[in-house]
């Protein structure tokens, strides 16, 4: 479950937020230093027009097939988005690793209002 470009052609994107991985002094001990100046892999957030895809350092954290697209919704204050599934169980993804700016959190309750 590691590919990242796992969208069919089918598949609009609506939404797409993609930056650099944090890497913590802590993460690396002794190469801490070295590993602020090298690329680590990327983070992302990918909403299409069938499901949610939140991605960290290129590994894929959680993938989710919402049921409609006006069950999303944006918890700006935690970073949370929940949704409902295909099989009815409410879902919910934690954003905080991404470490979202102010211009993004602003984006995402944009297009969500939009899409509704």
């Amino acid at each position: 479950m590691n590919n990242r470009n796992s969208f069919t052609r089918d598949e609009n994107i609506i939404l797409k937020i993609r930056k650099k991985s944090d890497v913590s002094f802590w993460e690396y001990q002794i190469l801490g230093l070295l590993s602020f100046f090298s690329n680590f892999g990327h983070d992302s957030l990918t909403i299409t027009d069938k499901k949610i895809t939140y991605i960290i350092k290129d590994q894929i954290i959680k993938s989710i097939q919402y049921k409609d697209f006006s069950t999303i919704k944006f918890y700006s204050l935690k970073d949370l988005i929940t949704c409902v599934n295909i099989n009815n169980e409410a879902e919910t993804i934690n954003l905080k690793k991404i470490r979202l700016s102010f211009e993004e959190i602003q984006d995402i309750k944009k297009i969500l209002k939009q899409n509704i």
